[in-house]
């Protein structure tokens, strides 16, 4: 949809605000704009029930949207976050990395580090799935979030972690006072599915006499280290089911009361967009092909996630497969079906067809996109990589990353046009001045 005017968008906000949750109009996503028609209602000295319907119109739009994000909660959110504690579980147990661990320089170590890779990356897909809906105690200055991951809100201090593990042992270290960039899924694959034993620091940085110590030693401690971060993460997956759940501090009521239902829609319908628009798409792909001008190089291969397990793609799938799932809001009600009710059923199906696209074309990839970014190392690949970004419908064996930056921003458009609109909420600040 393109709307030409921010004199459109506003009269569009003012249509909403009249009607509630942008009621009226027909037409769904593509190129029809989202158009919206205010009831009308008469006037006289009957102001009283004017008001009275009024109240009982935004108390009915309260009560629906109470009722989606209470399917969304029960139905996709803690089940996710579930999964992913139950994931993060499995890493930190005796037969996850501490297994590993035991088994360096025995005959085992190849087949105990494949399982280790794998626990890992079924913990950190379970955590993507959780990224469109970092809301609530996910969310809070990041402190449980970020320790399951930070790779959304800093770089990776890999100089940093390599002084921890030589600190690991003394008395006055200690993990909780780490910062997140040091801990998390990040650190644990560095730590452990890195094959450069030598550390990542400065002359002036770096830790005394690690680079001479033998191979063997050098990866039992990292190993030893990265059990430690392993729990650190669980005990944070933890902390957000604990958070969430009835018997803990129960955040699942605040999050699903009519009386909080507008402000908690606005903090949802944030994160769906905040993490879709900049990181899934900037920062997790667009950034690393160079498409993205915070690129500054023909690409960006050292932005990467996952950069040592090479499965980005992967991630980003989880990512797109999150989404639908909130969308749908599981089996349950979803903003599908507030799309619906509100006559741009067409807008919720092309959102959604648009991001299977996008799953259709990671799914394809022949290439890790670490390989691919690596390969956009001059002006012509750079152009080769720009076309398929722009005319990502085709094929482009060699520049998919390219393409999956154009294929998420054709659901990133609708969500920060057609559907905060709709569903009459704001564009969060952090989009609202970019123009991609």
């Amino acid at each position: 949809m393109t709307l030409t005017s921010r004199g459109l968008i506003s009269l569009l906000f003012l249509a909403t605000a009249l009607v509630g949750c942008g009621g009226g109009g027909g037409g769904g996503g593509g190129q029809n704009a989202v158009t919206t028609t205010p009831t009308t209602t008469s006037s006289g000295s009957g102001s009283s029930s004017g008001e009275s319907a009024n109240d009982e119109g935004e108390s009915d739009d309260s009560d629906k949207t109470a009722l989606m994000l209470t399917d969304i909660a029960n139905n996709v959110i803690v089940p996710a976050y579930e999964s992913l504690a139950t994931k993060t579980a499995a890493l930190s147990a005796a037969t996850g990395v501490q297994s590993y661990c035991s088994a360096l320089d025995g005959a085992d170590e190849a087949t105990e580090l494949e399982i280790v890779k794998s626990l890992w990356t079924e913990a950190s897909d379970a955590y993507a799935k959780t990224e469109v809906h970092s809301v609530g105690p996910a969310d809070i200055d990041g402190a449980f979030r970020y320790r399951v991951s930070s790779y959304a809100s800093a770089p990776l201090d890999k100089c940093g972690l390599d002084n921890s593990v030589v600190k690991q042992n003394d008395a006055d270290f200690s993990l909780a006072n780490r910062p997140a960039n040091q801990r998390g899924l990040g650190a644990v694959e560095y730590l452990l599915f890195n094959t450069e034993l030598s550390h990542s620091c400065s002359p002036n940085t770096a830790p005394s006499g690690w680079n001479e110590l033998s191979e063997s030693v050098r990866k039992s401690q990292r190993c030893e280290y990265a059990v430690e971060l392993a729990n650190d993460i669980d005990v944070a997956a933890d902390g957000i089911v604990d958070n969430w759940s009835e018997s803990g501090s129960n955040y699942i009521a605040e999050f699903t009361s009519e009386g909080s239902a507008g402000e908690k829609l606005q903090e949802l319908t944030d994160a769906i967009i905040i993490h879709l628009d900049k990181e899934a798409k900037d920062k997790k792909v667009g950034i690393p092909t160079g498409v993205k001008e915070e690129c500054t190089s023909f690409s960006c291969p050292d932005k990467i996630e996952r950069p040592y397990v090479q499965n980005s793609f992967a991630a980003i799938k989880a990512n797109v497969e999150g989404f639908i799932d909130v969308f749908n809001g599981g089996e349950g009600r979803g903003f599908d079906d507030l799309l619906k009710d509100e006559g741009y059923e067409a807008t919720a199906t092309d959102m959604l067809e648009k991001a299977q696209v996008a799953i259709d074309n990671i799914d394809a990839a022949t290439t890790t996109l670490s390989a691919q970014a690596l390969a956009i190392d001059d002006s012509t690949k750079q152009e080769g990589c720009t076309n398929a970004y722009v005319s990502h419908d085709e094929t482009y064996e060699n520049y998919s990353g390219c393409a999956l930056t154009g294929l998420l921003k054709d659901v990133t458009d609708i969500l920060k046009i057609d559907f905060v609109t709709i569903v009459g909420v704001n564009l969060p600040g952090r989009v609202q001045a970019d123009n991609d």
